[in-house]
């Protein structure tokens, strides 16, 4: 039961970000919904498939620890990767749509 639940917030969340990922109008917020997809979306699918793997197979404690050390990965390089991404297009001189006030123009 929980799996299902996991499962159907999961598309939920890959849901919602890739079609923020069309919708969005700049560069940053792209790249906000993309890392919305991959924490929110892979990583509450792989807890799902952690709980399957736990309840269902005698192995289950193995491939537990092995899924949720993926999961630490994504969560780990999956951020840092898209504010590398950002701060790049930032250096290289994109800049958002309808920005209001610019704080990043203090820091050099």
């Amino acid at each position: 039961m929980i799996q299902e639940t996991l499962l159907t917030i999961a598309a939920l969340s890959a849901l919602i970000g890739a079609i923020g990922f069309f919708r969005f109008p700049d560069f940053y917020t792209r790249v906000h919904a993309a890392t919305m997809v991959t924490v929110g979306g892979v990583c509450l699918a792989l807890v799902a498939l952690a709980f399957y793997t736990h309840t269902t197979t005698g192995l289950g404690a193995l491939y537990t620890i092995k899924i949720l050390m993926i999961i630490a990965f994504i969560i780990i390089t999956n951020p840092t990767g898209s504010h590398a991404l950002a701060d790049a297009a930032h250096k290289t001189g994109i800049r958002p749509r309808k920005l209001a006030k610019n704080d990043m123009e203090t820091i050099k």
